[in-house]
């Protein structure tokens, strides 16, 4: 099974070809592993201890639980840091490290939930677990199988890449609840060859040309988990619409994109062109994945590509209105490391293995302590929660916001943002 490769450092790099050797190796047993798994559902725990906390089932009830008014979260997800590169680092990325906490909430016991990237994402927005086919991070852009079902857990007993339109996402219930949600892509379409310039992605079956950033283009579709789901792909019209490239900020877009088209820089300007979830994805130079980067000329190092990025759109977010009134910033890792010496697999917060994959992180139950920074009018600045939170539990916190239903593994997480997070 081909893997895709992570460039890095020169440093990096060395840690990186021998990652690719030992999971091509783990893979092959989780695969093994998954037929075993697939009959029936898991109901193994992780080891680490879980928190507590109330979730609500209504906006109305999340407000009486204690939860602020948010109406406009803004979601940003970086790549493959484990906490003490970054937060315990802050040399490397200062504005990360150091001034995004001092303006909002440093959550230290956040953790992915599986190894390779795109199970990580998927999460975000669907509460699915890793199974053994997107731990590969989607080689293909294949379906599941013919048949596939879906237990009573919410769980899809199978192994695939693209999941049926009867695998529900979050962005599929706030279109029911008359709420708006849009994915910023950077990158998306700048090359037309190699991807279109909004709801990109591979034809059903076909290898993805994405998995490598080429010069000028770093969109990578394994980051972009819209494109992974049969309820928004084959809505032309709404995917079109909805998954789009972020543009710069002076609001300009690829030349290939729709007319009307509009990119994060545009919909910032007022309330009412800001969807209420925005998950914003960088390119592979921006998310800290690649270093060198191959897309564009960058920094030597991941930590000041990332801050270039972040020091660049999160003032344009935390300065609109739509923020301002009743907004959240969500700034993520997708996962830590996963091999060399600062491998982690570890999990939080009832993190439970799905029927397809008996180890979320490959060697362990999941995708490693990276940490995140939660920014808000409703969040102190300086603030800090050592509670235990994944992706799944940021999927919830979400849903509780909104007053949608829990998804996955969102209905079985230990711990939802609380007043921990929520200081004003």
């Amino acid at each position: 099974m081909l893997l895709r490769p992570r460039v890095r450092t020169h440093r990096r790099s060395a840690r990186a070809r021998g990652r690719r050797a030992v999971a091509a190796g783990l893979l092959g047993s989780v695969a093994l592993l998954a037929t075993a798994c697939s009959s029936s559902s898991s109901s193994s725990t992780t080891t680490s201890t879980p928190a507590t906390s109330t979730t609500a089932t209504t906006h109305a009830a999340a407000t009486q639980a204690g939860l602020p008014p948010v109406r406009h979260v803004f979601v940003i997800v970086l790549e493959n840091e484990g906490y003490a590169n970054t937060f315990g680092n802050p040399s490397a990325d200062p504005y990360l490290a150091t001034t995004l906490p001092s303006q909002g909430a440093l959550l230290s016991g956040y953790h992915g939930i599986g190894h390779f990237s795109n199970p990580n994402y998927i999460a975000l927005v669907s509460g699915q677990a890793p199974n053994s086919s997107n731990q590969a991070d989607c080689q293909r852009f294949t379906d599941f199988p013919t048949g596939t079902t879906t237990l009573a857990s919410g769980q899809i007993n199978g192994s695939g890449c693209v999941f049926p339109s009867s695998v529900p996402t979050v962005v599929d219930q706030l279109d029911t609840a008359h709420l708006t949600w849009k994915g910023y892509m950077q990158d998306m379409g700048n090359i037309p060859s190699r991807e279109s310039a909004v709801c990109a992605h591979p034809a059903i079956g076909a290898p993805d040309p994405t998995q490598q950033a080429v010069p000028g283009d770093g969109y990578a579709t394994r980051h972009n988990p819209f494109a992974y789901f049969h309820s928004i792909i084959d809505d032309t019209a709404l995917c079109d619409a909805r998954v789009v490239p972020l543009g710069t900020t002076s609001g300009a877009l690829p030349s290939g994109v729709p007319a009307g088209t509009t990119g994060l820089a545009t919909d910032l300007k007022s309330v009412a062109t800001t969807p209420n979830l925005s998950f914003i994805t960088p390119d592979l130079c921006s998310d800290g994945h690649d270093a060198p980067c191959i897309n564009e000329s960058a920094a030597s190092t991941a930590g000041a590509n990332m801050d270039s990025f972040l020091s660049t759109w999160v003032p344009r977010i935390t300065h609109s209105p739509a923020y301002l009134k009743d907004g959240m910033l969500i700034v993520t890792f997708d996962e830590a490391d996963v091999d060399g010496p600062g491998a982690d697999a570890s999990a939080c917060c009832n993190e439970q293995p799905g029927p397809a994959s008996a180890q979320p992180g490959l060697t362990g139950p999941g995708g490693g302590r990276t940490g995140t920074v939660v920014l808000s009018p409703y969040v102190r600045g300086g603030t800090v929660s050592a509670v235990p939170y994944n992706h799944y539990s940021t999927l919830a916190t979400i849903e509780d916001l909104f007053g949608l239903a829990k998804l996955g593994q969102a209905a079985t997480t230990s711990a939802t943002y609380g007043s921990d997070v929520f200081t004003r």
